[in-house]
């Protein structure tokens, strides 16, 4: 039951991930591919989780924390940059 639920779950995962990345491609604006790169960023992190729990594993939750942090930050200086235009 856990394994087809886990599927289920990566498959909408993925869809959404190729949603964000059509997105990223086609955006008409710096906004919308930045808001299409931090929703990838969860989606992996998602995607990430429901493999842990499909094998059973907690091996790769420090990866999980370690991509939580980095498009958290990599959309915080997105945002900074789109409105003042520099990031520092």
């Amino acid at each position: 039951m856990v394994a087809t639920v886990a599927t289920l779950c990566l498959f909408g995962l993925f869809i959404a991930a190729v949603l964000c990345l059509t997105r990223i491609i086609i955006g008409p604006r710096a906004a919308d591919r930045a808001v299409a790169f931090d929703t990838l960023s969860t989606v992996i992190v998602g995607m990430i989780c429901v493999l842990c729990v499909l094998w059973n594993s907690t091996l790769y939750f420090d990866a999980v924390w370690i991509l939580t942090l980095v498009g958290f930050i990599g959309s915080a200086a997105i945002a900074k940059y789109l409105t003042r235009g520099r990031i520092f």
